[in-house]
């Protein structure tokens, strides 16, 4: 009677264990929170093409370690775009809560936009992007840079900054998809419409799809403490139901 009655109780701890164990480990509820991740940007230059009067395409995309780089006709490196197809491009989320200016970075400056928006609040603030574009074709250059995701009106844009234009809307998202994960980061996608005055410059449409948007938050790392106390919760089970066997 009192082997089973140990069996009992270590059977009991076993179990409270494990529930311990399963609460460390699962996902924390929704909280007020930073947006964060990388926003996957794809662009078919055979829609962005066909969609403006002057037959514009993105040339060339640069990604984070060209955030202080000046983009105009000359600018060298990044990735050159073919003029057909599809092509998706990564633009991290800034980690920076204030908007950074470097005015030597080209004639209109680069601007880092500050990501001040709260994944369970996007009415408000902004998702700072990094990354730039080089358009070209036979109406001349755009560069559209500095990026940032906000609502306005109640509708997704992705939004530029430079010296001369300050805040302008780029691509409006159409066909959206918002929500919020276990831990309360913030998923979005949607896709993309030329939209205000970057769509008056290039003569394009603004009903005409040219790409698609894909937010995926970062993962959320498990504090080594709780695996090592996780191995440690495991190994005494482990134990315990060794010495159970032996003794039976």
């Amino acid at each position: 009677m009192t082997q089973v009655k140990t069996k009992g109780f270590k059977f009991a701890a076993g179990v409270f264990a494990l529930g311990a164990l399963t609460g460390l480990l699962a996902p924390a509820t929704a909280s007020a929170a930073l947006v964060t991740g990388t926003a996957t940007i794809s662009i078919d230059n055979t829609a962005f093409t066909a969609s403006n009067i002057w037959g514009e395409y993105v040339e060339t995309f640069w990604d984070a370690s060209y955030n202080n780089t000046g983009i105009g006709r000359t600018t060298t490196g990044g990735l050159t775009l073919p003029t057909t197809g599809v092509t998706a491009m990564a633009f991290p989320v800034n980690t920076n809560t204030v908007t950074v200016s470097n005015p030597s970075a080209g004639a209109y400056g680069r601007t880092l936009q500050a990501t001040t928006m709260d994944a369970s609040d996007t009415s408000t603030g902004q998702i700072g992007l990094s990354g730039a574009w080089r358009i070209m074709g036979p109406g001349g250059m755009l560069t559209p840079y500095d990026f940032r995701l906000v609502k306005t009106a109640g509708t997704w844009n992705i939004g530029t900054f430079d010296t001369v234009f300050n805040y302008q809307n780029f691509l409006q998202l159409t066909n959206v998809s918002e929500s919020l994960n276990a831990n309360g980061q913030l998923l979005l996608s949607g896709d993309l419409m030329w939209t205000s005055l970057w769509a008056t410059m290039a003569g394009a449409k603004t009903n005409v799809i040219v790409g698609s948007i894909s937010l995926a938050p970062a993962a959320v790392p498990v504090p080594a403490a709780v695996w090592m106390f996780g191995s440690g919760l495991l190994g005494l089970l482990a134990a315990a139901r060794k010495k159970s066997s032996v003794m039976a």
